[in-house]
């Protein structure tokens, strides 16, 4: 192996002690600055998710006319954008939902773009009173960074215009507000209630009065002219000015006025929504931020605005106000989360190490590593504009305890070279050249473990915040390698002493005591072999027993519950659902500790969020002790966890027929019991529904599953006309002016609207409540032939009552029914196994499939991403150790130590009942890089000794005494760096670090430990296994020189 004798970043340091002394007080100025100036947010900016969304509301209809009416028109349209993936829709009788997902690597703005001029092509082949479609697009700047609410003291004239004109306006005045959202205040519209009695009296048709309205308010274009070489563009309208003019619009002739049939009035519409506090009509604010904004210091401003202007209005004295959420201030809290987590790895490495080297200026040098090597890393994010934020936080509290491991062995070798009597520069040179090389490749093999990650181009959210990981543990990796190789030696030779200090007696019977067992390993080495085996055969047990789980559970101090109800249900019956379920949470807030409780509802779902009380902010040695003595049973009563909250709550929730009530921690339905689902594929909606019953008696066996829906569940019983066209003919009555005045009457129709100065008023006609209540009054609505005479609907319509689908969902053009099954199992993948055993041999129709949902793909694509993460992560670390070694066998002597770590870290997933989530996996490929490092550096001083003369024997052993301290060093300052972010329940901003704090420092410890003997035990059998090959092709070379025929020379 060739090997430099003196390396140059360390001859820098020695020879430019006032070069590398500026150097590192650049650096702390510029990292100090990049620190005070570098933007928070709550998640990383520049990801652009590869979805957009159409919402068309068509209410008062039914799942089948929206999915012919609608879905189908707008996927036609869909299909013919570029890049298009996947396309599922959702018809339900309140309108369509459609999800679009694009390949990889398309332009979403440029797809968002032929999207909404889609929409506007598609429009003129919907129903015509379909006014608008919604293209969305979804990014992280379209969530709230401040939720309020405002709870009505007493009953307001008009709500929405006052909270319009003090809050909203105000707020959207703010430089970085994007936009104000109000829910739960209906905007006043001009009312035109029908009174059937009276219709009937003038023998007029309802279909008739609807024609007249639309025709006498109107604006459209008119082409144009030219005049004077100019082309001008004309426009026709006719457009009421006042309230009056249309009361006293002519009907039929000049005496019968539209007053005269109708109750014109400008009002508020009928309530479809509601939204209360605390049982109490309220009004909730959502406020939006640009992308370019910092959510801070906007949030700050908008919470001033309410704290010291909106409660104090006089204007606003009917409403009590309360800000529910604030992004900022989770933001500023995560941020000292950071801080406290990386001042206590600080502080644990600090006592790491001093314990080992007892010396405090040589803990000193090592310890300041780390502020060293995260300025420099926030000094690069900052510079290529990243945030500092909940990712990547992350990625620097991953780093905090690894930082120091480069530093350590570098002083070590120095500290020996000292001990040993060379001269302080020399010895400084000597010894971190010697490792040189060693901690290089050491670092090297953890960054080349991210590379995997972010390269992946199957899923590109994972790859996109892999990135926001992986950067900074990169970057600080590096910069710890920097700082080991330039400022560790300068200042090993300003400040270690030559003076030989005291092994703690502990570490030196460890010492003695790991040569006996590493001397017995070596000596009995299929013993040894078949103690290892065992040891990862029970790895098997623990890796089959620990749960698994595709969900993200975080820590945001609130959840929801959601609701399905029947869609025959009225508003007061879903108020009144919410009402005995608020109070049954209620019931026990003195355990649960509840701020608030938000309710948000039409008739047929909703929401109820439920905020909880903020705990008094703990460290992680409180927590600790905290779960300790509830383990022992030793902790007073007290408040419950949100955790705990939830789980309580979903054992206290009553029953009520026909409605289901399912916890959710995010809006995006993350945590949801609901985490299993079957989906049928098929053309015909009644056979999918008929396979459904099947699948739902298999699924009944299974004991975990608490409750089974489907889509077929949640429909309404549907009147069905059926229009007699001969019987319509005769009395000159047409079917689209049968359906039309159905629709008309029963859902309404929104007319063109009404211009004032100010603004545009919504105008909608419809029958008077009374007179669409029941099936008595829809038969006999009524019809009149050019002669007067009155037909009843019944007379030319037959009704029949069927049960329709809740809602009709499709996938890139093929219906789709779920069955959606309710579980408190945490562990997915054992509950996966159970759905295949009891679907194992359902048999389908030709050209009907089934899966096992979203949550299943999810899991399955993490598993598969993980582990072709993991497999290329370990052939890149044999490379570079192919390279260090100059050799393809010895690699694998290190390569042992990776399988231990999964040992530890499977055990300890199991032993704490911690499931195995994407994070948890993050923290698997982790330990790739970082458990090689200390089985690097110990073949490789084998390797060295071994070219200075000792025999194999001897090299181990020497080597093995030599890096018995260095290693436990690395591994243990490491640990104690990780032990705030996995003690307790840690998490941030809702996004949950402990898993992947536990499974690193389980594989440490059993790496660290199995691997000090494992590592040198391998290396005798791939050395054995070297020299055996070399005999081989040495005897065969040999054989074919000696077996070669002699060429005889011509005379």
């Amino acid at each position: 192996m060739i090997r430099s004798k003196e390396s140059l970043l360390p001859k820098f340091s020695i020879n430019r002690p006032v070069t590398v002394l500026m150097t590192l007080l650049a650096l702390l100025v510029v990292g100090y600055i990049s620190f005070t100036q570098i933007s928070v947010d709550l998640m990383p900016k520049g990801f652009e998710v590869p979805f957009l969304g159409v919402w068309a509301p068509y209410p008062n209809s039914n799942p089948q006319e929206v999915e012919e009416q609608v879905a189908k028109p707008i996927e036609e349209q869909i299909q013919t954008i570029s890049g298009v993936r996947r396309v599922t829709s959702n018809s339900s009788s309140n309108g369509c939902w459609i999800f679009i997902q694009f390949a990889q690597g398309t332009d979403m703005d440029l797809a968002y773009a032929q999207l909404r001029d889609r929409m506007d092509r598609v429009k003129a082949e919907l129903p015509e009173d379909i006014e608008r479609i919604y293209p969305q697009k979804f990014s992280n700047d379209d969530d709230p960074i401040i939720w309020a609410v405002l709870v009505e003291k007493e009953p307001q004239e008009d709500p929405f215009l006052l909270i319009e004109q003090q809050i909203q306006k105000p707020l959207e005045r703010i430089d970085g507000v994007a936009k104000v959202e109000l829910y739960g205040a209906e905007e006043k519209s001009i009312l035109l209630h029908i009174n059937q009695d009276l219709v009937k009296s003038h023998k007029i048709n309802l279909y008739e009065v609807i024609q007249k309205l639309r025709q006498d308010n109107f604006s459209i274009s008119s082409g144009f002219v030219k005049e004077g070489g100019r082309k001008i563009f004309i426009r026709s309208f006719a457009k009421f000015k006042t309230l009056e003019e249309i009361k006293n619009l002519p009907i039929r002739g000049s005496n019968l006025r539209l007053k005269d049939i109708a109750e014109v009035k400008y009002d508020v519409p009928e309530t479809r929504e509601r939204v209360a506090v605390e049982g109490k009509n309220a009004i909730s604010i959502a406020i939006m931020k640009e992308s370019a904004a910092n959510t801070v210091e906007l949030s700050k401003k908008v919470f001033a605005k309410f704290e010291n202007e909106f409660k104090k209005d006089p204007k606003l004295s009917g409403f009590e106000i309360e800000v529910l959420f604030n992004q900022g201030a989770l933001i500023e809290s995560s941020v000292d989360t950071l801080q406290r987590t990386a001042m206590w790895g600080g502080v644990f490495a600090f006592f790491v190490l001093y314990f080992f080297l007892r010396r405090f200026r040589m803990t000193m040098i090592v310890v300041l590593a780390i502020p060293l090597s995260i300025l420099i890393t926030l000094t690069v994010l900052y510079f290529i504009g990243w945030s500092l934020n909940v990712i990547t936080m992350m990625g620097l509290m991953i780093s905090i305890g690894m930082v120091v491991d480069n530093s350590i062995v570098v002083l070590e070798s120095i500290y020996s070279k000292k001990a040993d009597g060379e001269e302080g520069s020399k010895a400084a040179l000597k010894g971190a050249s010697e490792v040189a090389l060693a901690v290089t490749l050491a670092t090297l093999t953890t960054v080349v473990v991210f590379l995997p990650l972010i390269l992946m181009n199957d899923n590109v959210i994972f790859k996109f915040f892999m990135l926001r990981i992986g950067l900074p543990v990169m970057v600080a990796l590096i910069a710890s390698l920097f700082v080991a190789m330039v400022f560790i030696p300068l200042a090993a030779t300003k400040i270690v002493r030559k003076r030989k200090v005291q092994e703690p007696k502990s570490i030196s019977v460890s010492n003695n005591f790991y040569q006996k067992g590493l001397a017995w390993a070596i000596s009995h080495r299929m013993a040894m072999l078949v103690i290892l085996a065992l040891a990862m055969w029970s790895m098997q047990f623990a890796s089959s027993h620990a749960k698994k789980t595709a969900d993200q559970q975080g820590n945001i101090n609130d959840f929801r519950l959601i609701f399905d109800m029947p869609n025959n249900y009225t508003l007061e019956n879903a108020a009144r659902i919410f009402q005995i379920v608020e109070d049954t949470v209620r019931a026990k807030d003195n355990v649960y500790g509840i701020k608030t409780i938000l309710a948000r509802h039409s008739n047929s779902w909703g929401t109820l969020r439920v905020f909880l009380k903020e705990g008094e902010k703990k460290d992680w040695y409180e927590i600790a002790y905290e779960n300790t003595l509830k383990a022992l049973g030793m902790l007073p009563e007290g408040l419950m966890t949100r955790d705990e909250v939830v789980e309580d709550v979903k054992k206290r929730l009553p029953n009520f027929p026909g409605v289901e009530i399912r916890t959710s921690w995010h809006q995006q339905g993350s945590g949801d019991d609901a985490s299993l689902a079957i989906t049928l594929y098929g053309d015909d909606t009644n056979t999918l529904a008929d396979l459904a019953k099947e699948v739902e008696r298999r699924l009944g066996g299974i004991e975990e599953i608490i409750s089974l829906e489907t889509d077929r569940e949640k429909g309404n019983d549907e009147i069905h006309l059926e229009i007699n066209r001969e019987q319509a003919k005769k009395y000159g009555i047409s079917p689209t002016e049968i359906s039309g005045t159905v629709q008309y009457a029963l859902r309404g129709f929104p007319l063109p609207k009404y211009q004032t100065e100010e603004k545009e008023i919504d105008v909608q006609i419809q029958l008077r409540e009374q007179d669409r209540q029941n099936l008595s009054q829809l038969k006999n609505l009524t019809f009149f032939t050019e002669s007067g005479k009155e037909i009843p609907l019944s007379a030319i319509a037959k009704f029949t009552v069927r049960k329709g689908l809740g809602e009709i969902k499709r996938e890139n053009g093929k219906t789709f029914l779920a069955i959606k099954a309710f579980t408190t199992q945490d562990d997915m993948g054992m509950l996966y196994q159970k759905v295949d055993r009891v679907m194992k041999g359902f048999e389908m129709p030709y050209g009907y499939t089934w899966s096992k949902g979203e949550n299943f793909a999810m899991l399955s694509e993490n598993n598969d991403s993980m582990g072709f993460a993991m497999i290329l992560s370990i052939t890149f670390v044999f490379l570079l150790m192919g390279f260090l070694f100059e050799s393809f066998v010895l690699p694998l002597s290190v390569i042992i130590a990776i399988p231990f770590s999964f040992l530890g870290a499977y055990w300890i997933m199991y032993l704490t009942g911690t499931a195995i989530d994407l994070m948890s996996q993050i923290g698997f490929v982790i330990l790739v890089g970082i458990v090689v490092n200390n089985a690097i550096v110990l073949v490789d001083l084998i390797n060295r000794l071994r070219n200075e003369g000792y025999n194999r024997y001897d090299a181990i052993m020497e080597a093995g005494k030599q890096r018995f301290r260095p290693i436990l060093m690395t591994a243990f300052t490491t640990i104690g760096g990780l032990i705030p972010m996995a003690v307790g329940n840690a998490s941030m901003i809702g996004l949950p670090y402990a898993p992947m704090g536990r499974t690193i420092i389980g594989g440490l410890l059993t790496s660290t430990l199995l691997s000090l003997i494992a590592v040198p035990w391998a290396y005798t059998l791939f050395d054995d296994m070297r020299e055996y090959f070399k005999k081989l092709t040495a005897l065969y070379i040999y054989k074919a020189k000696t077996e070669a025929p002699e060429l005889v020379q011509a005379d």
